[in-house]
């Protein structure tokens, strides 16, 4: 919410102001108003001023020295200055000081108000500046090694994009690896950091690997390399021309397990480190690239021995296939690209989003479901079991959920496979804790929105008579102007000004029906400094003046 603030010491001007800008329905702006130059100080330590209007001569302090501390609080600050005819040169050099604009006094309403719109537009369009863009454009460049890493890793663990969406990624991000062709994995890791190995050194080796590969392996490929962990990397390579080619003719996994060993050597004779790397057979799609990844990662852990330096053609990951069906293959796979989007679980529950929770969790037990019947399948199930049991407990216990007598969390069936009829139904269970949790915290937030709500009112109600701008009513609830002026809407349907209006013209009637005080004491009473403004805003909102009301 844009906040306007409006200073003179003559009262009665400045009320009369605000109160016209408040009837114009294209100034969004929350007015404040302060009647010196100190107290505009005061207001501003706590709340942002956008937009500045005020006068140039006041006792204390001037027009021009408030504003210099106004823009030295908040640089974005437009100020208009309200002159008379004799501060015109003075109104001249508060222009070269930074001012925005200035308005002679006797120029009338109109005049003020295109001041003021003109110092909205010039602040909404500030963002909007060709240097802004410029300066997007090049931190976009300097986080385009990152935003790639970023990207292809999350293909690696399991994200599905459609071949076109990952063709657009792929131009996007400037990655010069074919997104609709084969790509060969090499997995390898850290085995001695030889001089690196003091912690301020070891940022620097993974880069220095890097370095390496790219200047072996470029001339005869594409590759993409990515830090996977601290000691953990992985190559992406495709072969330079061999667009269309039959991955049974691609020689790219050869050419790259011939490449790595020229790595392997530089590395251990400019930088006195080893790796040990695992190269897969054969290429792959990019749909296949998490399966054959995990299977890169284990044929590497579960090498002969552990000597360094070691350099592996994986095994022929279809002989390894053979006693698993394809139904098991991608129901595994789906389980697994389910497992890795839990911190998506996280927010879906924290949110109180239940159809996301209850679609990812189908996905989970659909996958668990189709791995009945083996003994592999049975060793996922449990798995997946004990992973979402972790999940939902660390989150229960974080959140301390297992407390408050209406909790939907028994812990002891959470954590117990054994209470449970079998794998099946002890997977289904937990979905439904995770489903029951989401819509626990989706009532909670409706609660605590309501009591919220019902704070705001009962306030609003009490203290009618007073300031009630959002800054004040944020103060009292501990929230944002603007998000609880969202909220406010979001949940009522109608704005938090709309529904403040609406219980003063309530109230007005109330009194102008039962007690004989006179019209500008009930304006006092109920919030409005000038009369003459409640008595437009009631015949807006009721089509009558309120001395028509009272004698109807």
């Amino acid at each position: 919410m844009t906040t306007l603030l409006l200073v003179d010491d003559e009262p009665i001007a400045i009320d009369y102001l605000a109160d016209l800008i408040c009837e114009q329905a294209d100034v969004e702006a929350e007015v404040m108003k302060a009647y010196s130059g100190a107290e505009a100080c005061r207001r501003m330590e706590d709340v942002r001023i956008d937009v500045l209007v005020t006068d140039i001569r006041m006792p204390g302090m001037s027009g021009i020295e408030l504003a210099e501390r106004v823009r030295a609080r908040w640089p974005r600050c437009r100020v208009v200055f309200l002159t008379g005819h004799g501060d015109f040169g003075y109104a001249q050099t508060a222009i070269r000081q930074g001012g925005t604009d200035y308005v002679l006094k006797t120029e009338g309403d109109d005049t003020i108000f295109a001041a003021i719109r003109k110092a909205l537009r010039d602040l909404a369009q500030e963002l909007d500046r060709e240097d802004i863009l410029d300066r997007a454009r090049a931190q976009l460049q300097e986080a385009l090694p990152a935003l790639r890493r970023d990207y292809l890793l999350q293909l690696a663990e399991g994200a599905a994009d459609a071949g076109e969406t990952r063709a657009r990624r792929f131009e996007e991000l400037a990655i010069s690896l074919d997104a609709a062709g084969t790509v060969t994995l090499a997995f390898g890791r850290i085995d001695d950091w030889g001089p690196f190995a003091s912690a301020s050194a070891r940022a620097l080796l993974p880069f220095a690997i890097h370095n390496i590969a790219e200047e072996c392996l470029s001339p005869s490929l594409r590759i993409a390399t990515l830090a996977v962990s601290r000691d953990r990397f992985l190559w992406l390579a495709q072969a330079r021309g061999t667009a269309g080619l039959p991955a049974a003719e691609d020689r790219t996994p050869r050419t790259l397990a011939s490449e790595a060993e020229h790595v392997q050597q530089s590395c251990a004779r400019l930088l006195k480190a080893s790796i040990s790397l695992a190269v897969a057979s054969r290429p792959v799609s990019w749909t296949e690239l998490p399966d054959r990844l995990e299977r890169l990662k284990l044929q590497l852990a579960g090498s002969v021995g552990h000597a360094a330096e070691l350099l592996m053609l994986a095994q022929d990951e279809e002989r390894t296939e053979r006693a698993r069906t394809s139904r098991e293959y991608s129901a595994e796979s789906e389980l697994r690209a389910g497992l890795r989007k839990l911190d998506l679980l996280e927010s879906y529950l924290d949110n109180g989003e239940k159809e996301a929770a209850v679609l990812l969790f189908k996905s989970l037990t659909d996958a668990a479901d189709a791995l009945t019947g083996s003994a592999r399948g049975e060793s996922v199930r449990c798995e997946l079991f004990a992973t979402l049991s972790a999940f939902l407990l660390g989150y229960a216990n974080k959140r301390q959920l297992s407390a408050p007598a209406d909790s939907p969390f028994p812990s002891e069936l959470v954590a117990n496979l054994g209470a449970h009829a079998d794998t099946g139904s002890g997977i289904r269970y937990l979905a439904k804790i995770g489903e029951s949790l989401a819509e626990y915290n989706g009532r909670k937030q409706t609660e605590r929105a309501n009591d919220l709500i019902g704070t705001l009112h009962r306030y609003i109600h009490e203290f009618i008579g007073e300031e009630l701008s959002l800054t004040r009513l944020s103060e009292i609830v501990h929230l944002s102007s603007f998000y609880l002026s969202r909220m406010y809407k979001q949940t009522t349907g109608q704005g938090l000004l709309e529904y403040i209006t609406e219980v003063r013209i309530q109230r007005a009637k109330l009194l102008l029906k039962s007690t004989d005080l006179k019209i500008h004491e009930i304006a006092s009473q109920i919030g409005f400094d000038s009369p003459a403004y409640f008595t437009r805003l009631f015949k807006r909102e009721t089509s009558t003046t309120p001395q028509e009301y009272r004698e109807s």
